[in-house]
């Protein structure tokens, strides 16, 4: 199942919102309703089947068990969302928090050719940028026990490298400081980077 968010106008261009290894909760619902109402048609595929959860070592067993199906999984929701009526052109973008974030790196390629872009939340991965179709936007947080200076700086170079996108580096900010429900909220960085995310997508799709 995979939840369909319409713009306020009813059809827009179609941009994938995958959650992080909590699973498909309510801050993530919000964020995708928050996005529709920025013009885009946005689906909320769920990876973990229903599962949600707010502890680290929970969460950790459901994203290691969903390791192995996480990209087949977010190719079949593209292709969904591409032939949703609502949507009004081929080439689609997908957000993507830590886990999802992690997963549309490692989708970017000659598999997903219709994916023109993407934006990685507090996710490091040096992915197939050479691939030439998707462009990358990757914010970043400046204390991540999970991404930190060295990773963020291979996947910036790789990106410059490749002409492929670009990376935000938040200022005083944690792993998961975008997403309300945590500890680690910025409500300002948040805010900057989803204004961020929005002309980044508009100007890619």
């Amino acid at each position: 199942m995979m939840e369909i968010v319409l713009p306020p106008q009813g059809k827009g261009p179609g941009v994938l919102v995958v959650h992080p290894w909590w699973g498909l909760n309510q801050t993530i619902l919000s964020y995708g309703a928050t996005l529709a109402q920025q013009g885009f048609v946005v689906a909320l595929p769920d990876l973990f089947d229903g599962a949600v959860t707010t502890d680290p070592a929970g969460a950790e067993k459901l994203a290691d068990a969903t390791w192995p199906q996480a990209v087949p999984k977010l190719t079949a929701a593209l292709d969904e969302l591409s032939r949703h009526p609502a949507v009004t052109q081929a080439e689609l973008g997908a957000v993507g928090f830590s886990f999802g974030g992690f997963q549309l790196l490692r989708l970017i390629g000659p598999e997903a050719p219709n994916l023109r872009a993407v934006v990685a939340y507090y996710a490091a991965h040096v992915g197939n940028f050479n691939s030439g179709s998707t462009k990358v936007l990757a914010h970043f947080a400046e204390t991540d026990a999970f991404d930190g200076p060295e990773e963020q700086r291979d996947m910036a170079e790789a990106l410059a490298a490749a002409n492929a996108g670009v990376t935000l580096l938040h200022s005083g900010t944690k792993h998961w400081f975008a997403e309300a429900d945590r500890p680690e909220y910025d409500a300002a960085a948040a805010d900057l980077a989803f204004g961020e995310t929005v002309a980044f997508l508009k100007a890619h799709l």
